[in-house]
């Protein structure tokens, strides 16, 4: 019985401890190295934040942020 309780006790930690190792591996982020990859995130970003606000307008989220001039 408390064999079995310490078998079960190492596979559970062993377990948790690959889980834990693979999630950690996979959640670091790639960062972009050369210039073309920077550049190609940043237009990437850019994009995504036009689609976002172009999005919002058409939904009406968004105001108008120009100063009215007397």
């Amino acid at each position: 019985m408390m064999m079995r309780a310490l078998f079960l006790r190492v596979a559970i930690g062993t377990f948790a401890a690959i889980s834990l190792g693979v999630s950690a591996a996979h959640a670091e982020s790639v960062k972009p190295k050369s210039p073309g990859e920077i550049a190609a995130a940043s237009n990437r970003i850019a994009q995504r934040n036009e689609d976002c606000k172009r999005q919002a307008q058409e939904q009406h989220l968004l105001r108008d942020c120009k100063r009215r001039q007397p």
